[in-house]
């Protein structure tokens, strides 16, 4: 049992108390699941490297869970949907998915989902790729296969705090008049097993939108600063660098924390411009037509911290999926531009703060990084020391340079 399977099993004893067995397609295990009229779950592409989870006895629930967990812009992750799609349709994929997880009867997240929505439902689940905030989250579907939401469980204690901080992100913009993005509302708020559980609705995401232009990333990031009072203040005066000193402080005896420390106080002591942030906005969490942003996973948001974070985040996750180190350097020279351009400049943030702005981006980033501990979980950009504290250095003296040349 690999530690994919293991994680497997544990996610089972969360998510079904009642019990959850790993097994091949045919056997004894199935055989007392039906004994005990559980349910079958298809772990795709397998247990050893979980991404998706399907429910084996309903193909509907089946094919919406691919079409909303397997949406991918690579013509290899379509043509993997498209693969997929066609095994389940034709009713081939319990034949060609030889592993399963069985779940015994009994209570499980169906029947808590059912009673807190009032609705029956069948689920499919996303995993995601290790990492250490991953969490599963459930496509919530009728029996007829309409899209009623999604749910987020937590699993351990930092997706605990995940978890609360998106509910509370959401009752937040509950409030909030964005003019050109729509957020999904909250429709939940509970526990499951002893675990923070929020239910969210669904976002009208499919064939008619598609990844942001630079323009309407920029719309976007522009208004989702404005959700608090943008105010200007030297850096040494605000709220935020006191806040990220602690951040770092509070690593400890890491031997990241000393240079991370050393490099936000080597920033010159500019101006600029500090609102919200997403805090993880990616093509993995927005969509976009002509006229308006749908924007999702709020569990990172906060309220004060340097205008154009967002964008700074979505170009660098854009420009290393070819490739960590060439990726970053593109993003030195990319994110600097979209800095900027004139629709950030209207929040307030002005050319000679541009790279002080993107030395603080990372520094915020390998904190969250390392407090996360994403470094142990082999992300692609989980290795503080590899790629992103070279690109700190340099941005440093960027940084000096033009707030000396204020002209």
């Amino acid at each position: 049992m690999n530690s994919e399977t293991t994680y497997l099993t544990d996610l089972a004893a969360v998510l079904w108390p009642c019990g959850g067995l790993l097994g091949p397609g045919d056997g004894g295990v199935r055989r007392l699941v039906r004994q005990e009229r559980g349910n079958q779950y298809l772990p795709v592409p397998n247990a050893r490297s979980p991404r998706v989870i399907l429910p084996a006895h309903d193909r509907s629930a089946a094919l919406r869970g691919i079409a909303s967990f397997c949406r991918g812009h690579s013509f290899s992750e379509r043509t993997r949907a498209a693969l997929l799609t066609g095994a389940f349709a034709t009713g081939l994929a319990p034949l060609l998915l030889r592993d399963r997880l069985y779940v015994g009867a009994g209570p499980g997240i169906e029947h808590a989902l059912t009673s807190a929505l009032d609705r029956r439902l069948a689920i499919a689940i996303h995993l995601g790729p290790p990492r250490a905030n991953r969490k599963p989250v459930l496509l919530l579907l009728t029996p007829g296969g309409r899209t009623i939401g999604y749910a987020k469980v937590a699993v351990n204690d930092l997706t605990s705090r995940l978890v609360r901080a998106e509910t509370r992100a959401l009752r937040h913009l509950a409030d909030a008049r964005l003019r050109d993005v729509t957020v999904p509302r909250l429709l939940y708020e509970g526990e499951w097993n002893g675990h923070p559980l929020l239910v969210q609705e669904a976002l009208p995401v499919g064939d008619q939108t598609d990844r942001p232009t630079r323009r309407q990333l920029l719309r976007c990031v522009t208004q989702i600063i404005e959700l608090a009072r943008v105010r200007e203040r030297r850096l040494s005066d605000s709220p935020y660098r006191i806040s990220l000193e602690e951040r770092i402080a509070a690593l400890g005896s890491r031997p990241e924390a000393a240079p991370l420390r050393a490099a936000l106080r080597r920033l010159p002591d500019v101006t600029i411009p500090f609102g919200a942030w997403h805090g993880d906005l990616t093509r993995w969490n927005i969509a976009s037509t002509a006229r308006r942003a749908f924007v999702w996973d709020w569990e990172r948001l906060a309220l004060d911290s340097p205008a154009g974070f967002d964008a700074l985040h979505y170009d660098l996750n854009e420009c290393v999926q070819a490739g960590v180190h060439p990726g970053v350097h593109r993003w030195l020279d990319s994110g600097s531009r979209l800095l900027r351009d004139p629709l950030i400049a209207e929040t307030g943030l002005r050319p000679h703060t541009v790279s002080t702005v993107m030395a603080l981006y990372l520094i915020d980033l390998a904190t969250r990084y390392l407090h996360d501990r994403q470094d142990e979980s082999g992300g692609h950009l989980a290795s503080v020391d590899d790629w992103l504290l070279p690109a700190l250095e340099g941005l440093q003296e960027r940084a000096t340079h033009e707030a000396a040349h204020t002209g």
